[in-house]
């Protein structure tokens, strides 16, 4: 169920922390998965940001051979949710500001970044999508990353093979 826009805009900040750190999880059980097909494992890989992390996944899911339409379809996902991390980012590192002129203010911590209206809206909107994006990382690494390397252990005898 959506959240709905109750007009509390440190509230709906709240929500954006809150669901941007499901969403985090989902991409760690998909980063897990992806290592355990895959084979590779670095030292302190835990503990990269969440964006390195997505890269890691793409580059490696897309150098498995063969891989299914399902798996082609998370890839696809991955660039939509590290944009919408970034836009997490710019909230939640930026600073909100009560303009008496204008509203409330959302100044961007990084430079050259305009300021913005701070509305409750945005924060409610962003959240639920943050939310959404879960299901994705969720169907990928209890379902199709599990599948796929089912599906290729019982073809090569549990060697993974990667493209080139």
């Amino acid at each position: 169920m959506a959240l709905q826009d109750d007009g509390d805009l440190i509230k709906g900040l709240g929500f954006v922390c809150l669901y941007a750190a499901y969403l985090e999880e989902a991409i760690d059980d998909v980063f897990s998965a992806v290592i355990a097909v895959s084979g590779e494992a670095v030292p302190k890989m835990d503990r990269w940001q969440i964006s390195r992390k997505l890269k890691y996944i793409r580059e490696s899911m897309e150098a498995w051979e063969d891989i299914t339409e399902e798996l082609s379809r998370f890839i696809s996902c991955i660039e939509p949710i590290g944009d919408l991390l970034e836009r997490r980012n710019l909230i939640i590192h930026g600073r909100i500001y009560a303009d008496p002129k204008t509203g409330d203010v959302l100044k961007p911590a990084r430079f050259g970044f305009p300021e913005i209206p701070a509305m409750s809206s945005d924060m409610y909107e962003l959240a639920n999508e943050l939310f959404a994006a879960k299901n994705p990382c969720l169907q990928a690494s209890m379902f199709a990353i599990p599948r796929f390397a089912m599906a290729k252990n019982s073809m090569a005898g549990n060697i993974i093979t990667r493209r080139g």
